[in-house]
């Protein structure tokens, strides 16, 4: 069966204090049985559901358990190196911290740019596109998103409209804001041509729902994690945003959480990574009235109405052991601030106020204890209630450290460390410091929820606790809900009988379930007695899935991508955008199919970890026997490249090229050490010379063999350095090997440089002033054969396109969003150019000259643009 239902990663690497780069690379088993006890009855009740399929969960963990013990683990899903990885190839050479104001400055440069139509192949020039754009013939002249709509992606913000909730907004954290008005039947981008789609937090004003704020920034990884731009707000319902001034500031890089009074719509909260902010007018000014900074911010925030007055409650803290992290009260509308509670390890919380008795407040606490032989570093602290309003509190549950008791498992993979029950650190994946959420049932105080890795639920004020959710059941099973949880949030109209209705948002997306006080049950590994509730997926066209690489079957029907957190998907133009399938799970990278024979698909994880399927993606083996570099080494998306003219031959490499002629049967060393320490970002071989290939490197140097094919361990790859930064991509051009291309992703470096003598020299075809590119992350580069001084480049703001070889540059974003694009692939057959987006799935457009056989697809919610 396909390995995405092997296993999650269990090898969360350990949060570090802020600024310190290092990647903690732990070797790790992939399973961690649980809890012999039976199920409780008190948390059984409702009638069993049916099992989905002949095999139950049970023999599946053991026939898992049998192949882990058979191969080597591997290590899936890793939050803080996805954002390591990410900044590295960002930043300016020379820094680690990601300039924020230059996306800003990019997309002021874009609005002076001539936009490309491609489907029309036509050039719009600056001061008509407006006008074009919102025309039938520009609509015409649109790519087509082609899914997955069905996939999703990491969700951290929910809000919906009481007056009307069918609809609702999530936030995507690089896919931006998107709207549902039928209960999430449909979903629009609402924000798709903003400077920054990384959507931490939504806040919705409680008197005026056309009114709605969304924070930028995802402020709970590294460091180095992906930047925001402040605080966007909308006063149509989404039909329009602007940036409001006063946050295009540092304060406001990481927003990751906002509140509106319940009283006074003027007055706003915002939790950051440099503390708290309130704003009287509504976001027009800002007055930080707590610095956090010293302790990574402030991570959550929960307001109501006390006595018409704001009492507001902030968790501030991560990372943190002195001080320790802590709870913060104001009674008086934010203008003061005192500590109500901390306690030894304490670090990142989560809060949740009882709506049906606002002085019962939750809190949910993750712990940074690090004393050799506690399994629960970064896993659960304690659950923490006060029933005064927040004056005094107490923990109602404290982690036992034991590994066969489910409820200490709210931070922690439970399947990992309990099936068999281990006394391993490393099987515990305890996640406290990303994934934590906490909610309570709007008509029962005692009735609480906690999301970390799984989903569990309370039902006696947070004593006990049975799973929800179980991630690692097969994704047809009711009780099937994707891993790490970051967003809770009930019906408005949610009664606890009638109205059961609760949705989480998560790693893939979005899920909702109908019956929120059905049974939950203590079983983890013998899942006989499983969680009755049921959650079903509302990921219908919510295109956010972020993809790393792609590849197309030839003609174009179909086609897949490795993206962060979902693993390797696969869709075609047949089953259309919402009925996308996985082949792999954790977080996918690299892809390849053989042109001749497309049931040979090669994809990979993190590190290095390519893998062969034989069979269409039915089953997946290893493939990297014969590399001799030690695996943890390798880059976290680690590149790999087939030979246009021999799909038998492949690439990949860290220090030093690897090749294999037998499709990835045996590899064998082609080359010396790489220049400066540098590793390889970037690999291509010449179409219909295979002895021809160029290799780009993290530190900017391009090396050329024109030997490939015998280059053994000795052979000394001829090399230039145009650009100091990261090599992105390398491209021949396909009508004139001579001529290569390559693109620099760091801000402040040459982003397109070309070579017209095999390599040798390289000149810059950035270009300059409105008919250049703007200064921003620039990945991929095609030539369209048809046309060689037509080039696209993918960017962290979407494409760009040149039709006289770099001399001049336009927006394409005819339809297409501002979003990461990290990877454009031409489709020879059907003349097609996809692009596989980080943020906003997949989209395709017929080039200038090319005859599309590929299906017609309705567009994916396009809207108007």
């Amino acid at each position: 069966m396909p390995m995405s239902f092997l296993v999650r990663n269990v090898s969360r690497i350990t949060p570090l204090p802020v600024g310190v780069l290092v990647i903690l690379l732990l070797s790790v088993p992939l399973f961690g049985c649980g809890s012999d006890q039976a199920p409780s009855t008190a948390l059984q009740n409702g009638p069993q559901l049916a099992k989905n399929d002949a095999e139950s969960d049970t023999e599946r963990l053991a026939r898992l358990l049998q192949k882990k013990r058979a191969k080597p683990p591997k290590r899936f899903d890793k939050p803080k190196e996805a954002m390591v990885f990410f900044a590295e190839r960002r930043a300016p050479v020379g820094e680690t911290a990601i300039p924020v104001e230059r996306y800003v400055a990019a997309l002021e440069h874009m609005k002076g740019m001539d936009v490309y139509s491609t489907k029309l192949n036509r050039r719009i020039p600056a001061a008509r596109k407006g006008d074009f754009l919102n025309s039938r013939e520009g609509v015409l002249g649109r790519w087509t998103a082609v899914g997955p709509g069905n996939v999703g992606g990491r969700i951290r913000s929910l809000v919906i409209d009481p007056g009307t909730p069918a609809t609702m907004y999530a936030g995507g954290v690089a896919g931006g804001v998107w709207k549902t008005v039928d209960s999430g039947t449909t979903w629009t981008p609402l924000t798709d041509l903003l400077p920054n789609l990384a959507v931490c937090s939504l806040a919705m004003d409680p008197k005026n729902s056309a009114i709605l704020y969304a924070g930028t920034g995802e402020g709970f990884g590294n460091s180095d994690a992906v930047r925001g731009a402040g605080i966007f707000k909308t006063t149509s319902a989404g039909a329009s945003w602007a940036l409001l001034p006063a946050t295009a500031t540092e304060a406001f890089y990481y927003v990751n959480d906002i509140v509106t009074s319940p009283n006074d719509s003027n007055r706003v909260y915002a939790a950051t990574r440099q503390g708290l902010y309130l704003s009287a007018d509504a976001g027009t000014s800002w007055t930080q009235v707590h610095d956090a900074s010293a302790i990574s911010g402030c991570t959550d925030l929960a307001v109501s109405d006390n006595a018409g007055t704001d009492r507001v409650f902030a968790a501030c803290g991560m990372w943190t052991t002195s001080p320790t992290a802590y709870i913060l009260r104001s009674t008086n509308n934010g203008q003061n601030w005192s500590q109500v509670y901390t306690q030894a390890y304490m670090d990142r919380t989560s809060l949740a106020i009882a709506p049906s008795n606002p002085d019962i407040i939750y809190a949910l606490a993750s712990n940074n204890n690090t004393t050799t032989g506690y399994l629960y570093t970064n896993g659960l602290l304690a659950v923490l209630k006060s029933i005064d309003g927040g004056t005094t509190w107490n923990a109602v549950y404290t982690n036992t450290n034991d590994c066969t008791v489910p409820a200490d498992m709210l931070l922690t993979n439970p399947q990992s460390a309990m099936c068999p029950c281990t006394t391993n650190p490393n099987n515990f994946a305890n996640q406290g410091w990303y994934d934590n959420v906490i909610a309570v049932d709007p008509k029962n105080p005692n009735i609480v929820w906690a999301g970390g890795i799984d989903l569990f639920r309370s039902d006696n004020g947070g004593q006990t606790w049975g799973m929800a959710s179980y991630w690692w059941t097969k994704t047809t099973r009711p009780y099937y809900n994707h891993a790490d949880h970051h967003v809770l949030v009930f019906h408005p109209a949610y009664d606890g009988a009638a109205n059961q209705t609760l949705y989480s948002g998560n790693d893939g997306g979005l899920a909702v379930t109908a019956n929120a006080r059905a049974g939950v049950t203590q079983t983890v590994c013998d899942t006989t007695s499983p969680p009755q509730v049921a959650w079903t997926s509302l990921n219908n066209g919510l295109s956010v899935t972020q993809y790393y690489y792609g590849a197309v079957y030839p003609g174009g029907g179909t086609f897949f991508g490795g993206a962060q957190d979902n693993g390797t998907t696969r869709g075609t133009t047949a089953a259309g955008p919402n009925a996308w399938t996985t082949l792999l799970g954790g977080d996918g990278g690299a892809v390849a199919v053989n042109p001749d024979d497309t049931n040979i698909l090669y994809g990979e994880y993190t590190n290095l970890s390519m893998v062969r399927s034989t069979d269409g993606g039915a089953n997946f083996e290893d493939c990297v026997s014969g590399i001799t570099e030690k695996a943890s080494d390798f880059p976290f998306i680690t590149v790999f490249a087939m030979d246009p003219g021999n799909p038998d031959i492949l690439w990949t490499g860290n220090k030093h090229p690897w090749r294999t002629e037998n499709g990835a049967t045996l590899w064998t060393k082609a080359g010396t050490k790489l220049p400066d320490e540098s590793s390889i970002s970037a690999m291509t071989v010449a179409p219909g010379n295979s002895n021809l290939a160029a290799i780009g490197t993290s530190k900017g140097h391009i090396l050329i063999t024109t030997n490939a094919l015998s280059a053994t361990s000795a052979t000394v790859w001829t090399h230039t350095k145009p650009v100091s930064g990261n090599i992105s991509s390398v491209a021949f051009d396909p009508t004139n090997t001579q001529t290569l291309y390559a693109t620099c992703s760091n801000f402040g470096q040459h982003h397109v440089v070309k070579s017209v003598n095999g390599g040798a020299t390289w000149a810059d075809i950035s270009g300059s002033g409105t008919l250049g590119l703007p200064d921003v992350p620039t990945f991929a580069l095609i030539v369209d054969p048809n046309a060689p001084s037509r080039l696209y480049v993918g960017t962290d703001l979407g494409v760009f396109v040149t039709t006289n070889g770099g001399a001049s540059w336009a927006v394409e974003n005819t339809g297409f969003a501002n979003v990461i694009t990290e990877s454009l692939v031409r489709d020879a057959q059907s003349g097609r150019l996809f692009a596989f987006t980080h943020g906003r799935g997949v989209w395709n457009v017929p080039l200038p000259g090319s005859a599309a056989s590929v299906p017609a697809v309705a567009p994916l919610l396009l809207g108007d643009q």
